[in-house]
């Protein structure tokens, strides 16, 4: 039974690394300790089970019942008994946790803050993955079936990361069903008893098998062939949600083939981001533009009764060729260049300014869509991008907009966007705010005033939900709302007055000086759109200035809180003010900016590509000066003559000094042991049962070997055999030069390569790391099970 408690000890373990993958889902770590916790008490409850000898299947309901006493612990529905014992409540508010947690995979972006939907969706996956795992490789004792629900779990990071995961998950889930593998052949073959070869050599248990070398060889063929083809194949989308991506083929901007991309839920994004107790910074903007407006990065247009929604184009035009211009009747203030590094924003969505002209930077696999104005990928994530746009800033006058002309009634795409679902209460409010007035201009600005905090409107990142059944009108009566709502709020009441509008999400101008600014989640915002003929997407900011850091207004979109307390001036941005620990001649420096009086600063990605070139080079150097090293020590410690040829028998310098034999019985061994290691390095059988001269002997007509080593060979063997069997060893003083000529007689008959290997990763020191490690395993292995039979039998013998 001990054996098999080891074994549900690595299946534990193996269930662990089988999870890492998740961690580039969730933001924080609190999923692994709930992960950790399950683990641990399905693993006990299984060992528990065994030691009572209960059969498999009961083995799998005593893990199941520890699973659902762990889950009610941790996920309380009520009081204290709720929190111990399983009740219909319990089951109630798991069910509800993982309708919540449905839809928080469709709204949230990853990686995802600790919502307990998720955390209860992944605990429950995690422990469900043990359960079947241990019944695997312990229960019914099939290991590799084990690998099916690890590429269960492994398949979750890698259907919703736009990247997928990185090749360290990909090591520690690989490593933990290699082990699961390993650990059950080893017990195995410690119950059969001992190994023996085909000639009767007893053959260690960490010994490795011609069978099991060329398992390994398939494997690792198998495993390269995994990691290079998809490098192979460019067209190949990064993740499998791409499937349920927007409908449609490709569409006048772009080839087909180019529409396959993920959804995200802008809403979620800027919700979950805003509310983090941490600030993170996201983009850096480097700009020659004095006054630059928001940073755009996506668009919601499609408007049903629960509110907007983001969807990303099925096509667009890709950004190696130049952006068309379109007619524009506004006042051009200028043309500028933004430098955008991207540096904690995971998204197939690049954020640029609007009137965009170029982009250089990034590839062929971004496109851009003129019509909802996004810069999107369905093969590449934005983080980590560095990249320059030119674009031009557009200014409107109230005079120039009330001289828009109508919406043309062939304009099609403009119609559709005027549509807004129907209510009566919208519907009364937008006509009495509208009444008397003429122009777009002058009603959409109406609307706009609307949300003055004259009329009770407040900033707030919780929202009450109201009872009225539409969350416009939950707003418009309760009005708390942040800037998603408030964008949202103005471009219905827009939409039914009858005029395009839409909502737009991205940054705000972010804090910083000198044309660099440092945007954070703090920066994150929504803002609402409208379409003026000949004028094109207008921007309107209804949220309030003062409650949004780097807020801009502008003179079409003035401040609308003007008569409050806290006004904020037109065209000027709507930054905090000092922190009250600050001096007001200090400089900041924005982080990420690399500012410094001495010079370009070294970044941290600067340090961490030297640190891990340095870890590649020692990890690629480590066998060959483990080698040399193992050579050095070797050494005889007396000084080599010229000759090599032994003396003839009965002629020999004989060691007859006590305090002497040991130290030449050493050398003859060391040097007999360098020339073993040798011929394993070039690739030539080493037989532990062959004497001495028999491997010389064989050496000689060995083709790898040649001529000119015969002699040196001869004499370490003759060297070793007196060392070995003689009463006195012989005194042989040329034993280093004798190695050094073999080793030069395997180097000439080698080819290049041979020789690299030989050099670079020596075989003999590959072959002692693996039997180092096997036997590391197997002592820890053995040690666990002394603990572990400790532990569980004890207190048996004290019952008995």
């Amino acid at each position: 039974m001990g054996h098999r408690h080891g074994m549900s000890l690595v299946a534990a373990i193996a269930t662990l690394l089988a999870a890492m993958p998740l961690a580039s889902i969730f933001r924080s770590w609190t999923w692994l300790l709930y992960g950790v916790i399950v683990i641990v008490v399905v693993s006990g409850s299984a060992t528990l089970a065994r030691v009572l000898r209960a059969a498999p299947g009961l083995q799998v309901l005593a893990m199941m019942a520890a699973l659902l006493l762990i889950l009610t612990w941790m996920f309380p529905s009520g009081g204290e008994i709720a929190r111990l014992i399983p009740t219909l409540d319990t089951f109630q508010h798991f069910n509800n946790l993982l309708a919540l947690a449905g839809q928080q995979v469709r709204t949230s972006a990853v990686p995802v803050p600790d919502l307990e939907g998720l955390l209860l969706l992944a605990t429950v996956g995690i422990g469900l993955v043990a359960v079947l795992i241990d019944l695997a490789a312990v229960g019914i004792r099939r290991p590799a079936l084990a690998g099916l629900p690890m590429l269960a779990i492994y398949s979750v990071p890698v259907a919703v990361l736009p990247d997928g995961v990185s090749f360290l998950s990909f090591a520690a889930t690989a490593a933990g069903f290699l082990w699961l593998l390993v650990s059950d052949n080893v017990d195995r073959v410690r119950r059969f008893g001992r190994r023996f070869s085909s000639d009767g050599r007893d053959i260690e248990i960490w010994e490795p098998s011609p069978l099991a070398a060329a398992g390994r060889r398939l494997g690792v063929i198998a495993i390269a062939l995994a990691v290079l083809v998809p490098f192979a194949v460019p067209t190949m989308n990064s993740t499998i949600l791409s499937t349920f991506g927007p409908p449609g083929g490709p569409g006048p901007g772009g080839p087909a083939g180019e529409g396959l991309v993920t959804s995200v839920d802008m809403t979620a994004l800027l919700s979950d981001n805003l509310t983090l107790d941490e600030t993170v910074e996201m983009v850096i903007v480097r700009t020659d533009d004095p006054q630059p407006y928001y940073l755009r990065l996506g668009t919601a247009e499609r408007l049903d009764e629960s509110g907007f929604h983001s969807e990303l184009p099925s096509a667009g035009r890709s950004i190696d060729r130049p952006v068309p211009s379109r007619p524009n009747a506004a006042s051009v203030a200028g043309t500028f260049t933004a430098q955008i590094e991207v540096v904690g924003l995971s998204l197939p969505l690049a954020p640029f300014y609007t009137q965009l002209e170029s982009v250089s930077g990034l590839d062929g696999a971004w496109l851009f869509d003129m019509d909802t104005e996004q810069l999107f990928s369905g093969q590449r994530n934005i983080n980590g991008s560095k990249y320059t746009v030119r674009y031009s800033r557009l200014d409107y006058s109230p005079e120039e907009l009330r001289g828009a002309p109508p919406i043309a009634s062939s304009d099609v795409g403009a119609r559709a966007l005027s549509q807004a679902p129907a209510n009566d209460y919208v519907a009364e409010l937008v006509t009495r705010l509208t009444a008397g007035l003429d122009t777009q201009y002058d009603q959409v600005r109406a609307l706009y005033d609307y949300f003055n905090p004259d009329n009770g409107f407040r900033y707030s990142l919780s929202t009450v939900e109201g009872d009225s059944g539409s969350p416009i009108v939950d707003f418009l009566e309760n009005k708390r709302g942040f800037c998603v709502q408030y964008a949202a709020a103005l471009a219905w009441l827009v939409r039914a007055a009858g005029y395009p509008a839409r909502v737009a999400f991205g940054f705000t101008r972010g804090t910083g000086r000198d044309g660099v600014y440092s945007l954070t989640n703090r920066n994150l915002h929504a803002w609402t759109e409208v379409y003026f003929p000949s004028f094109g997407w207008v921007p309107f900011d209804a949220t309030p200035g003062a409650s949004v850091p780097g807020s801009t207004r502008t003179a079409w979109a003035p401040d609308i809180e003007r008569n409050s307390n806290n006004p904020v001036l037109p065209n000027t941005p709507a930054t905090p003010a000092p922190r009250p620990d600050q001096d007001p001649d200090e400089e900041e420096i924005l982080p990420g900016t690399g500012a410094t009086d001495d010079g370009p600063a070294i970044e941290a990605w600067h340090v961490a590509v030297g640190v891990g070139v340095l870890a590649l080079l020692a990890l690629l150097l480590a066998p060959s000066l483990q080698r040399r090293a193992l050579r050095r020590r070797r050494r005889s410690r007396n000084a080599p003559l010229i000759a090599l040829d032994p003396a003839p028998p009965g002629q020999e310098d004989l060691v007859t000094d006590p305090a002497a034999m040991t130290q030449a019985q050493r050398d003859a061994h060391n040097a007999w042991a360098e020339l073993l290691d040798t011929m394993i390095d070039y690739g030539v059988l080493v037989n532990p049962a062959e004497t001495p001269r028999a491997t010389a002997s064989r050496l000689v007509t060995t083709p790898e070997f040649s001529s000119s080593g015969h002699a040196s060979s001869a004499l370490l063997a003759h060297a070793e055999e007196r060392a070995r069997y003689a009463p006195a060893p012989v005194r042989v003083t040329n034993l280093d030069e004798a190695v050094r000529e073999a080793r030069r007689a395997f180097a000439e008959n080698a080819t290049r390569l041979q020789q690299l290997s030989a050099a670079l990763f020596p075989r003999s020191v590959l072959m002692r790391w693996r039997l180092a490690w096997y036997e590391f395993v197997a002592t820890t292995s053995r040690r666990v099970g002394q603990v572990r039979d400790i532990v569980l039998l004890v207190p048996l013998r004290r019952r008995r």
